[in-house]
């Protein structure tokens, strides 16, 4: 199926795009961005109206929202007027085993296999499932897992207990978007490679992360074909400062060209207005199809 772009919502085209199907131009949203930085100003307008804003004049078909932010629900309903596509943000399990002032410990106790970490597991499962709950009656048009479970050089456990311990679990979570007839991602920095046939058998339609760097996007994107996931990327932080980098353009012209599988974002990086002002550049220029 071929969706065009002046045919149809933001979120139409959002979720067409996670499905596989054909989208053109390509589906571009923002990921894990303060409202304020795409406001362009520092101004205390309201998140929520910021966000939906920004969809609005930049012709931005998603944007995360993190459950856990104050003006969440009122993102929702304000991206659904504007007819955008919202990710609502919940946190995973796995990173409730490390302590981010000590996470080499963390690590530690895992490779030992400590008694106390199905419990701690299950207490953070507990947790997102009662927040992806909260997502799908909010009206959210999918749900992110955030759980950062790799490193640059790839995942931070044995394959074998994440996929044993923390994807199945993950399943657990990716279960309440799909009963809620709605799209679940998995959002996981790092080299994920290794991780993603794990995150489409556990229910995942899509992946979003840092790759582990702009060199690991392209990468990263074959494999999430090969896995059967969408990949949601593709412009990395690190290109955002200083000089546009013609590789990555000549590999996104790829990537779009192939008609499926990148819906084109940021990778959650971007912490300062000109980050954001360069990435909504990029966003545009694609969205125009100026290559």
């Amino acid at each position: 199926m071929e969706m065009g772009g002046a045919a149809s919502t933001g979120v139409a085209r959002f979720l067409a795009a996670l499905k596989g199907d054909v989208v053109a131009p390509p589906a571009t949203g923002v990921t894990f961005i303060e409202p304020h930085l795409l406001a362009g100003d520092d101004s205390a307008a309201d998140s929520a109206e910021s966000l939906a804003a920004a969809c609005r004049t930049q012709h931005l078909d998603f944007a995360f929202v993190s459950g856990q932010a104050p003006w969440s629900e009122s993102a929702i309903a304000a991206l659904r007027d504007v007819g955008a596509g919202s990710a609502w943000v919940v946190p995973g399990v796995f990173g409730a085993l490390l302590d981010p002032a000590l996470p080499v410990e963390g690590l530690k106790a895992i490779a030992r296999g400590g008694d106390g970490i199905p419990t701690t597991l299950d207490a953070a499962l507990d947790i997102a499932i009662a927040e992806a709950g909260r997502g799908t009656r909010a009206g959210a048009s999918a749900i992110v897992v955030a759980d950062d479970m790799a490193g640059s050089h790839g995942p931070l456990a044995d394959p074998a207990f994440l996929e044993e311990q923390v994807f199945s679990r993950l399943a657990r979570i990716a279960g309440v978007a799909r009963t809620a007839a709605v799209p679940a991602i998995l959002h996981c920095d790092g080299d994920a490679r290794f991780l993603m046939s794990f995150a489409a058998r556990a229910g995942f339609e899509a992946i979003h992360g840092d790759t582990g760097g702009p060199s690991g996007v392209e990468r990263a994107l074959v494999a999430a074909r090969v896995a059967g996931l969408a990949f949601i990327g593709g412009v990395p932080t690190a290109e955002l400062a200083g000089e546009p980098r013609p590789e990555l353009e000549r590999w996104r012209e790829r990537a779009l060209a192939r008609g499926r599988g990148l819906l084109l974002a940021d990778d959650g990086g971007v912490t300062t207005h000109d980050e954001a002002a360069a990435l909504l550049a990029i966003l545009r220029a694609h969205r125009a199809g100026v290559r």
